[in-house]
């Protein structure tokens, strides 16, 4: 649907991002942080529990391992990760100055969640996420002296090291196409799903901690009974051609 500017005010000014595709971060609660790594630091001691939970056949990473987190882990902090997911897709849809249609909302699903474990010289390569719209990483623990390391690699004219990068088409004179971010215990990031990334190696003792999810969404609204139902859509392009819009 086109965007239409005709009842603008005369003198309005508003900025227009309707090209690149866009990255939400939040800052997670420390209990939320204590709480996973509690749960990941459980499933490691049990070799059985983990085998089972491998996820690593699934993902391009050369990691030591990356196993899932089970949905009754999962469903303890959803109410954060609903937020979030809620305010990405009402940014995204302000951005060309829409809205979701009255009495609709979003459904929001995890396809899947898992925790990745990193340790020196391992990495992940550029890849994108498959069958889910969105993605995200969010961090739970860094080595005890990456700072260390921090410090000598930014002495360097291209700093890297234990860092996530995020690319998307090329460079130009007005724009950058690269988005590189030293990560921080609690930080959470939210992306489409099909946004290039990539995490870099790094040299330091210990774990670099953090864990991903494939997302699905979609709009809902209530039926007579009050029960939630979907909005069948479109299938194809953006997630929010699929939305009834205001």
């Amino acid at each position: 649907m086109p965007t239409d500017f005709s009842k603008s005010p005369e003198g309005h000014i508003a900025p227009l991002f309707p090209f690149a595709p866009m990255i939400m971060y939040a800052k997670m609660p420390m209990d939320l942080v204590r709480r996973m790594n509690k749960y990941a630091n459980k499933t490691v001691k049990d070799e059985k529990k983990v085998k089972s939970l491998d996820h690593s056949n699934n993902l391009v990473g050369k990691l030591k391992q990356e196993f899932l987190i089970v949905s009754d882990e999962l469903n303890k902090h959803l109410p954060f990760f609903n937020n979030v997911v809620s305010k990405y897709l009402d940014t995204d849809l302000s951005r060309s100055f829409k809205s979701l249609a009255q009495g609709t909302g979003y459904g929001i699903e995890y396809k899947s969640a898992w925790i990745v474990r990193q340790f020196a010289g391992e990495y992940n390569p550029a890849h994108i996420h498959t069958e889910c719209s969105m993605s995200c990483v969010g961090y739970l623990k860094l080595p005890e002296k990456i700072e260390e390391e921090w410090e000598e690699d930014y002495k360097d004219h291209y700093p890297a090291n234990g860092h996530i990068e995020f690319l998307h088409g090329s460079a130009g004179k007005m724009h950058q196409h690269t988005l590189m971010v030293k990560p921080s215990v609690g930080d959470f990031f939210i992306f489409p799903a099909d946004l290039i990334h990539m995490v870099y190696p790094f040299k330091s003792e210990g774990e670099r901690r953090s864990f991903s999810m494939n997302i699905e969404v979609h709009q809902e609204k209530m039926d007579k009974d009050g029960k939630p139902v979907k909005v069948e859509g479109s299938k194809e392009g953006h997630v929010a051609s699929k939305f009834d819009l205001a």
